[in-house]
This record gives C-alpha cells, sequence and structure tokens, in this order.
C-alpha cells in the first residue's frame, strides 16, 4: 500500500557457508526500525543526543553513537550548521 515492496536481500554466514535470504522490505520493518530512525533523524535536526536518550532510554552515549545510523559526512554538515561554528 505504501509502496515498499522492493525486494532486499540479507547476507549472513552461518556454520562457515554464506546463506543470503530474500525478503520484501516491508517485512523487515519492526518497531525497533522507528525507534533507530526516531534516534538518527533527531540527532541529525541537531537535538543533543542526552535528550535523545532521555526519550529512546539508551544509558550511556557510547552505545547510543553506536546505534544511530549517521555517515560521517552527515555528521560534518550537523557540525557545521552548529551555531557555534556560524
Amino acid at each position: 500500500m505504501v509502496g515498499i515492496n522492493k525486494e532486499i536481500t540479507k547476507s549472513i554466514t552461518k556454520g562457515g557457508k554464506r546463506v543470503i535470504t530474500k525478503y520484501k522490505k516491508y517485512e523487515r520493518i519492526m518497531s525497533h526500525t522507528a525507534r533507530r530512525s526516531f534516534c538518527t533523524n533527531a540527532y541529525l535536526a541537531g537535538l543533543d543526543s542526552i535528550d535523545i536518550m532521555a526519550i529512546s532510554g539508551h544509558k550511556t552515549e557510547k552505545s547510543f553513537l553506536k546505534y544511530i545510523k549517521v555517515t560521517k559526512q552527515e555528521i560534518a554538515l550537523r557540525i557545521a550548521k552548529h551555531p557555534f561554528f556560524n
């Protein structure tokens, strides 16, 4: 209905053999997907990590920063937009 029917593949190594499984994208979207997306989008929007962690329940900033999906380029753009540098 929302157009996320694209086929995706997941590759893991199981017992020394590579196993590739194909899914429809909508089959892999869970509530956890929304949590991670929220954390990543809030971080990129400029919210402080500590504030996002209060909502998401992360206990340490180290675990939080591993959790979000942010590229080095996205981090650089976020820093460049900060009032401190303008």
